[in-house]
């Protein structure tokens, strides 16, 4: 049996502080947050089947969306009655002016675009380019809330910019939208968000306490395990990817707590870690993020190996929990047809950088994954 090293544990998701309930409310509202026309809803996921319907964007309507993508927007497109076309991306994970060009007809109606891991692609461009073509530019802004692009908030640029806050802030959930056309209110009823809320303030004890740190270790894998037989046992195989009830508000925890915990420095603490990580492991990050822009919000800090599931292994044994960065792609994409986009998924793995973590997480982030590249036959890919 591999050893478990007494230490605290550390998820790629933001924890949520347990003082977060005697703090004022910010006075600080950040983009789209700042909009009349920002809607708040349950997840991201519900703001772009709304979004599509005001846009008036129809059935049978065909979006370019890209090949290396989570499958929740994806499904998201789908119930809202468009059509998928796929486009690869390019190193710099930007599509391919010429590919998207090869892919136009009469029937193409919106570009998606995403901004990855809160680096910002020049949206500015594609803005002009769908404004060229008559079509709509949709950003996906989910891993990217806070970021800026030439001083210009990320989802600022398009006909719609969607934003998922719980990616940025350890809330029990919440999406936010803007776009050209005002949405109205969701309409269903608040979720309390409690249980979910508890488990955020487990995950920061256990971030800052070895004792319950080493008891979380030991209980997550069993806890996936569990959830995974019970998805298959309900045949639900593409949980990841359901949609749920679109008209679903932000939970009443997460209407709460989003006052208290928006803080104007969260960006830059984002960057601040993701720049310590960077000195210390910058060898195995892959290319398109081995330097920060200037307006990132980075959501998580990327390392490419080889042989990524034995590593994110033995990272867990040391309390580093990471994940395969979306290793699942919808089903409707042909994978064989895009070659860079399976490549990323099957070797690029996320790791922690929120801006709850402190130096001591920090700090065993990089032993870990040292110790880790060490001990095992994975092989690095080099960045560049």
């Amino acid at each position: 049996m591999r050893k478990i090293h007494p230490t605290r544990s550390l998820l790629i998701w933001p924890s949520l502080p347990i003082d977060i309930y005697f703090r004022s409310n910010s006075d600080w509202k950040p983009f789209p947050l700042d909009q009349d026309n920002c809607r708040l809803y349950s997840l991201a996921r519900h703001a772009i089947c709304n979004s599509c319907h005001a846009l008036g964007l129809k059935s049978g309507d065909i979006i370019l969306v890209p090949a290396y993508h989570h499958g929740s927007e994806v499904e998201a497109l789908i119930e809202a009655g468009l059509q998928i076309r796929y486009y690869e991306v390019k190193e710099n994970l930007e599509p391919d002016p010429e590919e998207l060009q090869s892919l136009m007809s009469s029937g193409v109606r919106a570009l998606y675009i995403i901004h990855y891991l809160g680096f910002p692609q020049d949206a500015a461009y594609w803005r002009q380019w769908c404004d060229d073509r008559e079509i709509m530019l949709v950003e996906d802004a989910a891993q990217a809330f806070l970021a800026t692009h030439n001083g210009k908030p990320v989802g600022s640029f398009g006909h719609m910019g969607l934003f998922c806050l719980y990616k940025t802030y350890g809330l029990p959930d919440g999406g936010a939208v803007i776009a050209n056309v005002p949405l109205a209110p969701p309409s269903g009823q608040p979720k309390s968000g409690v249980w979910r809320a508890f488990k955020r303030h487990i995950n920061w004890i256990a971030s800052r306490r070895s004792e319950l740190g080493i008891i979380h270790i030991m209980l997550k894998p069993i806890q996936t395990k569990l959830n995974r037989s019970w998805n298959r046992l309900n045949k639900r195989t593409h949980i990841e990817f359901e949609v749920g009830d679109a008209s679903s508000p932000p939970s009443s925890m997460t209407r709460y707590l989003l006052p208290k915990i928006l803080d104007e420095q969260t960006a830059h603490r984002r960057r601040e870690n993701y720049r310590f990580l960077l000195r210390h492991l910058g060898d195995m990050v892959p290319p398109p993020f081995a330097f920060l822009p200037e307006g990132a919000s980075p959501f998580a800090f990327p390392l490419e190996v080889v042989e990524p599931r034995e590593f994110l292994a033995r990272l867990r044994l040391r309390g580093v929990n990471g994940l395969l960065f979306w290793i699942n792609p919808h089903p409707s994409l042909p994978v064989a047809d895009f070659p860079r986009s399976k490549s990323l998924r099957e070797g690029v793995l996320a790791l922690p950088v929120h801006q709850e973590l402190t130096l001591e997480n920090l700090l065993q982030i990089v032993d870990a994954v040292k110790e880790a590249r060490a001990s095992s036959t994975v092989q690095v890919v080099s960045a560049g």
